[in-house]
């Protein structure tokens, strides 16, 4: 789900959670509204933003193998995404950017978070993802336009997480840790490099997402990384 790291602002309320069930950790209810604050700490410095999310409704778009359909949650920048909940999970099944006439239907179905017998300590699966912060420095940035993709290992670490937020403290939530390993060119003399990256997501019951952070340990001449730190800040149901 996330690269929804992107700008905006929502009214919210303060909500508290106690029911747990599979259901409840990722509600897709249309008219539901969350607003998280984005902190990224890079070397050269800090950035401090929002990030506003609310359910359309259903929806669905055509594609030369069929019809995909889904719940639509659109981003403060615009950006829509196509959720499916199966027995077994979570899933986004497609996406739209602003700047797209029609949603793209993904490769394959993506599990943002399990459900059912599934959602259990231990259970891991494996997606491919992008840096969040990390880039190239000039006049690297001319010859790497862009940071390929890698895969990071994701496991349900814990079912019973406590976790304080600006929007409140949450309870029994789901905590879901990913590792991956990026490798990038440096130069001539260092070859390539590897650098691990360490993810993380928190899913309260009654609201979802409520917390999540992400470590891009990187600062070298040519490439930086840094931190990001995600937060609800408010929450309308």
């Amino acid at each position: 789900m996330l690269k929804l790291l992107s700008v905006a602002a929502l009214v919210f309320s303060v909500v508290s959670c106690s029911k747990v069930g599979g259901s409840d950790y990722f509600p897709l209810e249309a008219g539901m509204q969350w607003q998280y604050s984005l902190n990224y700490v890079k070397p050269d410095g800090k950035n401090n933003t929002q990030l506003g999310i609310r359910t359309i409704g259903e929806s669905a778009f055509k594609t030369e193998e069929g019809e995909v359909k889904g719940a639509v949650r659109r981003t403060s920048d615009g950006t829509d995404y196509f959720i499916q909940e199966r027995d077994d999970g979570f899933y986004r099944v497609g996406k739209r950017v602003i700047v797209e006439t029609k949603p793209q239907a993904d490769k394959s179905a993506r599990l943002i978070l399990p459900k059912g017998r599934n959602l259990r300590v231990g259970y891991t699966w494996t997606l491919d993802t992008s840096p969040y912060v990390a880039h190239w420095m000039p006049p690297f940035i001319e010859a790497n336009a862009s940071i390929k993709p890698f895969d990071m290992v994701y496991e349900i670490a814990s079912l019973d997480d406590t976790v304080e937020t600006p929007a409140g403290v949450f309870q029994k939530c789901v905590r879901i840790d990913g590792m991956g390993k990026m490798v990038f060119y440096a130069d001539a003399s260092a070859g390539y490099q590897e650098i691990l990256i360490n993810h993380s997501e928190w899913y309260a019951p009654g609201v979802g997402l409520v917390k999540l952070e992400r470590e891009e340990p990187l600062n070298t001449s040519i490439m930086k990384g840094g931190k990001v730190n995600m937060l609800l800040t408010g929450f309308i149901r």
